[in-house]
């Protein structure tokens, strides 16, 4: 058996099992968590296929050589910006950045930039900040985002001081 689907499969029979755990003393409680967790699987299912998609068509249409310039390390300052503004832009949850992270690794982006790109993607996306100044004001909203930004770059520069030649292979299939 494959070793990704064969963790992928003890994962979902530990969360099985902590749910008939819970079922004896607090079998509501049981009974709306193991629902809540099929609803984020579903939830899951339904992004996964449309953001491969979308990475296929970024691997075939993207050139190396585009992704390096403008996020590798010798991008600069500019490198920066157009991470922040790929995260800004983005649409959809945190877990649908990861897949377009690893591309974007795979094809020479900075590790600076990339950890730049998630942490933007996480907490700055455009629709958020418009939310956040509608509901709790425009002075809180650039405020967090001036505390936040800075925060992001430097965190980026601090993985990439911590990790300088990061393995291109994703850290579940690396075997030691």
């Amino acid at each position: 058996m494959n070793p990704k689907l064969r963790s992928a499969m003890l994962i979902a029979g530990v969360v099985v099992l902590i749910h008939l755990a819970l079922w004896g003393p607090w079998p509501t409680l049981a009974v709306q968590s193991f629902k809540q967790w099929l609803t984020g699987i579903g939830e899951v299912l339904a992004i996964v296929p449309a953001v491969l998609i979308l990475i296929g068509l970024f691997d075939v249409w993207v050139p190396k050589e585009v992704v390096e310039r403008g996020l590798g390390p010798a991008s600069g300052l500019r490198g920066i910006l157009f991470a922040i503004l790929l995260g800004t832009g983005a649409a959809g949850p945190i877990y649908a950045a990861f897949p377009i992270g690893l591309s974007l690794r795979e094809k020479g982006a900075r590790t600076a930039n990339l950890v730049i790109f998630l942490g933007v993607w996480a907490t700055i996306k455009l629709p958020m900040l418009m939310m956040e100044s509608a509901f709790l004001g425009t002075r809180f909203a650039m405020l967090r985002l001036a505390i936040t930004l800075p925060g992001i770059i430097m965190c980026g520069f601090v993985m990439e001081f911590l990790d300088p030649k990061p393995s291109t292979e994703p850290a579940f299939l690396i075997r030691e």
